[in-house]
């Protein structure tokens, strides 16, 4: 019996413990994927053995189902030995793919492991034809689409590519491009492309006036969660993403419950599997499959991207985005002290639904943000203790164990009933039971060891702990000329502003490829003027595929007239260079990569070099130790050497990266967060932005970053009014004077 269209679309579930792994095949998905021990971009409490990803993998073969292993959080040079290892066991394992973000995982995996599959992950931001056909040259069997495209859109990159195309079709959404936020690590210290996300998109802000001052005004009235995206929901439009051509259909939620997952893959099933019957039996099918994903405990939902036209229902202010059932709002909070001493909150609640002992709740500050999970153990209503409470009721509710700090502002309280069933793997059935006790693939050492012998040393360089942490040392800046130590780049958003006076010579000057840009250098004749001979242009993080042909245009516009410099910001961008690097036509050409490339490692350094890369800035969100004993190991390799390492040390880079331009940000710009943080927003054509009013700055690091080996430093004012951006880098640079409040990243502490 042949498969119908919609069966022969796989269904790829989610599965954090292996009691939702179970759930998942019981409830009909066609294949599972699961995070690979210490390198998947998810924060478990518990990350799987290689053990239980053998039994699981064994199991889902007996059944004809398959089974991804997601190895896709950025590496850190110290993780390569544990990435070597990880990389041996699933190979000897053999699931039917890996879901990569870091290039240099697919170096090694490419090198070494050969009989791996890949996919890219939609961390690697793949959002046009010209980068998905890109990944597939790569060596990528498959790419996961990011989720800010519409049905249209994805037909159009598998009509034009014939790539492997896997969608999501259900689960949370970011409000940043996935790949491009980087508000967690520079404001939270924690970084989302490692699986540590904060979620500062769920958080409240309050709109503020913006003036020439750059947002000093008060609060507004009209805040609120103004970035927290409904859950993305394809229910309804199955029919359609069937007719684009992907292969595969994925549920997010490696962190959500059995529960959850067993609900959301039985309420596709249900739809995938009656989509050809007829209209009257489908709409009662298409009721039960909603009744299931009511029952899951997700957020509001509502079809993303997908449908364009309906992209203003993604967000609603007046809602915190928190999963779970809303159970009520805290109207008062009472401190005292219950047993042996213990300090207490006692929450007064009014229900919108009912509630009883027993009940799994998560408290929600709406200004700051802040959560506290606990289970229901008592309540009272009018004084009295009850078991269970009814909708309309204000009861009292003790938590135990305050710390005096959760909830600052409980009036903004908000409570929800969520669903935490298995989350923690203590689901016992005889099937967990056997792939819990599967025996790990022995590890092979001596392997391991002659491969990072082949990549240039057994051993990392080491780090003294004295230099792991604390201020650097401020010295006056030595002004950099030939090879007297690393260039300075300057990126300005017109050559204008290169005008300004700095405290460095500029020996590059890096500029958007904009229209501006574009059309006064087209105008200027056939030829560049001298004033552009030290121009490198740069290529925007986001392209969206209407812009592709213009963009094709303006670079070989820039190279008529004798461009011979570019910077990319994502390697599927190499494509725009690739067929004129085989024709050889031209003058010479140097592409280098932006800090969005993501360089935290040698086998990264390394892939960057093969796609034919000249530079390309380390990873904006690293951390000392990271850069350091990338910098000493690069040093090592002889086929190393020839890139250039450059470190961006001041600028305004974009904390979130969005399509979407919502209709609740008309008119407004500055906002600010509950503990008084001030960003703006930067609503261009092919995205909207978020910045930090405050700078990033690691200019007190410049003498250190050159002992270390980098080899061009880029000072970016392309943000803001450039004689102001000089007077600060000026203050910064020498340590004197009343200096900007700025945010310095990772770099002095830990890349989390």
């Amino acid at each position: 019996m042949s498969q119908s269209p919609a069966h022969s679309m796989e269904l790829l579930a989610p599965a954090g413990t292996v009691a939702a792994f179970e759930a998942a095949l019981d409830e009909g998905a066609d294949a599972v994927y699961v995070g690979a021990p210490g390198l998947n971009a998810r924060a478990l409490s518990r990350d799987f053995t290689f053990g239980e990803i053998k039994g699981m993998t064994e199991h889902a073969h007996g059944q004809g189902k398959k089974i991804y292993v997601a190895m896709n959080s950025l590496m850190k040079e110290g993780e390569v030995r544990m990435a070597l290892e990880s990389l041996q066991r699933l190979a000897a394992i053999g699931p039917d793919a890996l879901i990569l973000q870091d290039l240099g995982l697919l170096y090694l995996v490419r090198r070494y492991f050969p009989s791996l599959k890949v996919h890219a992950s939609t961390l690697m931001t793949v959002n046009t034809a010209v980068a998905a056909s890109s990944f597939r040259d790569l060596g990528f069997e498959r790419v996961v689409l990011a989720r800010e495209l519409s049905l249209e859109e994805i037909r159009a990159i598998h009509q034009q590519t014939g790539v492997e195309l896997e969608i999501f079709i259900h689960g949370a959404m970011c409000f940043s491009y996935s790949g491009l936020c980087r508000f967690s690590s520079l404001h939270g210290g924690k970084s989302s492309l490692r699986g540590q996300c904060v979620q500062p998109c769920r958080r409240r802000y309050d709109w503020v006036a913006s003036g020439k001052s750059g947002g000093r005004g008060g609060a507004g009235k009209k805040g609120g969660y103004l970035f927290s995206m409904n859950d993305l929901c394809a229910i309804d439009a199955l029919a359609q993403v069937r007719d684009t051509g992907v292969v595969s259909l994925k549920i997010e939620g490696r962190l959500k419950s059995v529960a959850y997952v067993r609900n959301v893959v039985r309420a596709y099933r249900l739809a995938l599997d009656g989509l050809d019957l007829p209209p009257q039996q489908f709409k009662s099918i298409r009721e039960e499959a909603l009744a299931c994903l009511d029952a899951a405990m997700g957020r509001k939902r509502s079809s993303g991207f997908f449908i364009s036209g309906q992209e203003d229902r993604i967000i609603q202010p007046n809602f915190s985005g928190s999963s779970g059932e809303l159970v009520g709002k805290v109207t008062k909070l009472e401190r005292g002290k219950g047993g042996a001493g213990q300090r207490q909150l006692v929450l007064q609640v009014h229900l919108q639904v009912p509630l009883k002992n027993g009940d799994r709740l998560r408290l929600y500050e709406e200004r700051s943000g802040e959560r506290k999970s606990f289970t229901l153990r008592a309540m009272e209503f009018k004084g009295r203790r009850v078991e269970q409470a009814h909708k309309g009721q204000v009861v009292s509710i003790p938590l135990e164990n305050d710390d005096g700090g959760v909830l600052p502002k409980a009036s903004h309280g908000l409570l929800y009933r969520v669903d935490v069933s298995g989350r923690g793997g203590k689901e016992r059935t005889g099937l967990t039971q056997k792939i819990s006790a599967t025996p790990a693939p022995a590890l092979h050492a001596a392997s391991v060891r002659r491969q990072l012998l082949d990549l240039g040393g057994d051993t990392l360089p080491a780090v003294p702990p004295e230099k792991q942490k604390g201020k650097p040392e401020r010295r006056p800046p030595r002004e950099r000329r030939g090879h007297d130590g690393p260039e300075w780049w300057l990126k300005v958003s017109s050559l204008e502003s290169a005008r300004q006076r700095f405290p460095f010579q500029v020996s590059r000057v890096v500029l958007d490829i904009d229209r501006a840009n574009v059309e006064r250098v087209l105008r200027s004749g056939a030829k560049l003027g001298h004033l552009y001979d030290n121009v490198v242009w740069a290529l925007p993080t986001v392209l969206q595929e209407s812009q592709i042909s213009r963009m094709r245009q303006a670079i070989e516009g820039l190279r008529r007239c004798g461009a011979q410099r570019f910077q990319i910001s994502h390697i599927g961008q190499m494509a725009f260079f690739a067929e004129e690097n085989a024709q050889r036509t031209l003058q010479p050409l140097e592409v280098f990569g932006d800090y969005s490339c993501n360089l935290l490692n040698t086998p990264a350094l390394l892939q960057y070099q093969q796609a034919g890369l000249a530079g390309i800035q380390f990873c904006l969100e690293t951390d000392r130790v990271t850069l350091e004993q990338t910098l000493a190991h690069r040093a090592q390799l002889r086929q190393g050497a020839s890139m250039q390492i450059g470190m961006y040390v001041y600028g305004r880079p974009p904390l979130f990266s969005a399509r979407l331009d919502a209709p609740h940000f008309q008119g407004q710009r500055s906002f600010v967060s509950g503990r008084g943080e001030r960003f703006y927003l930067d609503r261009r054509p092919e995205a909207v932005y978020a910045f930090s009013h405050n700078a990033f700055s690691q200019l007190a690091y410049v003498e250190e970053f050159s002992r270390m080996g980098v080899d061009y430093f880029v000072v970016d004012v392309s943000h803001a009014a450039a004689k102001r951006e000089s007077m600060a880098v000026t203050a910064l640079l020498h340590g004197r004077g009343e200096l900007p409040d700025v945010i310095t990243g990772n770099y002095s502490g830990s890349l989390v």
